[in-house]
Formats: C-alpha cells, structure tokens, sequence
C-alpha cells in the first residue's frame, strides 16, 4: 500500500503533568491541553482527522506452565475521549499545502486510575492522531504516551505530623511499640520509623531486625469477563531490598528506640485501586529472637551412659596393655603386665581411658551449654505510596550512562521505565 512520504502529524501537549489531587471520589481532575501540527507539501484530500485520548487496562493471570487451562486475560477501556478535526461527509473540500494546527482542550476525569506497568499487567493512556486518507493509501498514525498520577498528599497538613503508632505483643515474648509515617511520595520520600522492643522476660534475647519495604501487587479479572472462574495473580516483591539490623544484649539499652531510615525511589510503584489491578505498600519487619527457655537440660546419668558406651569400644580391642622396656634398659627375667585402671565395679570388664575419660567431660561441658530456640517474629504496618504535587523538571540521564543504580539524591532524575512493546489493539473510530 503506498505510504505519502510529503505528510506529516505531530502531536504536541501544553504543559501537562497528569497529576490529579485528592481520592478518586472527590478528586476534580486535571485538563489536557495541545494542539495537533500537520504538514502537507502536496494537496490531500483526506477522509478524516480525528484525536483520540484513550486509557486501556490489561491484565493477564496464567496458570501454571504444566497446566493445560488457558491463559485468563482480560482488557478494559478505562476512558475514551474523541475529537473529529475534519471529516469528508460533512466537508468535501481538501487540504492545500501548508502547515495546520488543530487546537485541542478536555478536562480529565479525577477518578482514572493511575499510569501502572507491572509483571503481569498495565494501565496506560496515550494520545493518537489519525489521519484516514483515501484508498491505496496508508492513514498515518501517531500516538504519544502520557502519564496520569495521583497525589494524595494534603499542602496544609506538614509529612512530620502524620504518622501512625502501633503497638502489640508478639507471640507472647515480646512487646512493640513503633510508629511509621501514614504517607511517602515514591520520589525521594523519606521512611523514617521508631521502633521499641521488649522482651517480657530475661530468656528472650533479640538478635537481629530484618526490615524492608514490601510491595504487594494484585492482579485479578473480573466475572463479567471471566463468567464462571475469576483468575488471580498475587506477587509481593520487596522493590528496594531489605536491610538487617544487629543487636547486641550486652550493650543495647532496651529502653532506647531503634530508628529505621531509607528513602524511596520512583522504582516503587504508588497505591492503586482499580478493577483489575491493586497495589498496597507495607513495612515489612521480621525479628529474630533467642529463647532458652526451651532448652534441654541432660542430667549426669546420661553423660556418663555416653562415656561407658565410649569405652565399650575399646574392651572389644584389649584390657591389658603391656609396656615393654626402653632400649638399653637391663633386661629382666619377669615380664611385667598392667592391668588399666578401672572406676567400674571389679566384676566388670570395661576398662578406663584417658582419651574417654576427657571425651566424657568435654561432652558434659557441651551438654551443659545453654540451647536457644530460635524464632522469627513478623510485624507489617501499612503505608500509603503517592506522588509529588509537583514534580521537578529535570532531564532524566539515559539508560547508557548509569551503570548502578542511582544514589537517591538522584531519585527525581531516574528516567521512566520502558515502553512496552506496539500495542495489537486497534483504536475504534466514531464518526457520527
């Protein structure tokens, strides 16, 4: 099909960040401005101009690879919003040459879910010009991704003073208190958390604190798609890694709050709630204790059973040991034997053995060490992930040129993930 090479579509966009304020049910949205360019050298007579700003939803909960069930998928138009430019039913005239620009002015609806791209799944939106020209004649295509964000943090109301304290007692050894901040901006946000441990009596010993930011991403169809069966897929991922905290019992004050610091990066998603796709952030803290109030205490009797079945082995060799002379000692007409000594009664056979003998103690010291039972105390508190009311204009540094990840001084400067491949659905066309 012959392709115009002296046609040209751009689509340009004023000034938009896609953040909307507040909670989906109060949120007013955001307005999307721009204006379409195109460029022609020869005259065309196209069939249609048309704008097109559309946001898909997709998600795809697979079985496992030995199971023979399908692949669940499922897709849903999240909006759709079309502008017709030109249209050759209602104007037969055509385009001269030149340069023309359409101007374009909607307001978004605060209630989309933000832009998403996980393992599984993605909610996108993106801006399409179309122009359908005449049979034999490729139509021309353009399409520009955007991003819609939320914001769900309130200006009036300062990060510092909204936090949130929790408190419990874990498996009855021990107690915590900790508070967290209620909301982070995934853009350089600081966690910063205060946890106090105690233990509720003196055989429990904390030994270390495993702690990190859990992301936990659900994806799921729905029973209009999936009519008889709802597939659902469920990941947690720890998106920055965890980190572990080493205490000592014989230098660390109970009493004293145990801080945990890190910052966030816009690796990490924000909270979503959609029909298809949901993620929630947790804090995730795992404790690893010593309690020695399930150790097993030996008794003497049973040392010594293990000391008599040590030297049970050496009866089966010999009793008597003989000591023959040094050389150049004056020889002797009697040859003298030793009996070894023995701690048992005189009718027994078993002998004693020096290397028994101190294979029993050390196995007594062994046995009289303190054994600890070790277990790991799990605590997550909720935190809510949200985007800057404004984020800074900064040129993002390409792929090539960072070799390790990025410092998060430099968290605002990390360039966006890649886009997915072309998509195969076709953008429907309206045309009253």
């Amino acid at each position: 099909m012959f392709k115009p090479k002296n046609i040209s579509l751009e689509i340009i966009l004023n000034d938009f960040n896609g953040i909307m304020h507040g909670n989906p049910e109060e949120s007013i949205g955001c307005k999307l401005k721009g204006k379409l360019v195109l460029k022609n050298q020869n005259v065309i007579s196209p069939k249609h101009l048309i704008f097109v700003f559309i946001g898909k939803s997709s998600v795809s909960c697979g079985p496992l690879m030995t199971s023979s069930n399908p692949e669940y998928r499922e897709t849903q138009t999240v909006y759709r919003k079309q502008c017709i430019f030109h249209n050759s039913r209602s104007s037969n005239r055509k385009i001269p040459p030149g340069t023309y620009e359409y101007e374009f002015d909607f307001d978004i609806p605060g209630y989309l879910p933000s832009s998403f791209k996980g393992a599984r799944g993605k909610i996108e939106y993106s801006c399409n010009a179309i122009l359908v020209l005449p049979l034999f004649q490729s139509n021309i295509l353009v399409k520009k991704s955007v991003n819609i964000k939320r914001c769900l943090i309130n200006e009036a109301i300062p990060l510092f003073n909204q936090s949130n304290f929790s408190e419990g007692i874990l498996d009855d050894r021990i107690q915590f208190q900790i508070s967290t901040p209620i909301m982070v901006c995934h853009e350089g946000g600081l966690v910063s958390a205060k946890l106090n441990l105690k233990p509720l009596n003196s055989e429990t010993f904390i030994e270390s604190i495993e702690y990190g930011l859990k992301e936990q991403v659900h994806y799921h169809t729905t029973e209009s798609y999936a009519k008889t069966f709802i597939a659902s897929v469920k990941e947690d991922k720890f998106p920055l890694g965890k980190k572990t905290i080493h205490l000592d019992q014989f230098f660390n004050d109970p009493s004293d709050p145990i801080s945990i610091d890190f910052r966030l990066c816009p690796w990490v998603n924000c909270d979503l709630d959609s029909q298809l796709i949901n993620v929630k952030h947790k804090l995730s803290l795992t404790i690893k204790i010593n309690d020695s109030s399930e150790s097993i205490n030996n008794n003497d009797d049973d040392t010594w059973s293990d000391s008599r079945s040590d030297t049970h082995q050496d009866d089966t060799s010999t009793n008597i040991r003989r000591f023959s002379s040094p050389v150049g000692s004056p020889p002797t007409n009697h040859r003298r034997s030793f009996r070894a000594l023995s701690l048992l009664p005189p009718n027994s056979s078993r002998t004693f053995s020096i290397s028994n003998y101190l294979n029993s103690r050390t196995t007594r010291n062994t046995k009289n060490e303190p054994k600890f039972n070790t277990k790991l105390l799990n605590i997550e508190i909720p935190i809510i992930i949200t985007t800057k009311s404004d984020i800074p204009r900064q040129q993002a540094p390409s792929y090539s040129s960072v070799d390790e990840p990025p410092a998060y001084i430099y968290a605002s400067m990390i360039p966006p993930p890649p886009d997915y491949c072309a998509d195969t659905y076709d953008i429907d066309i309206n045309i009253e």
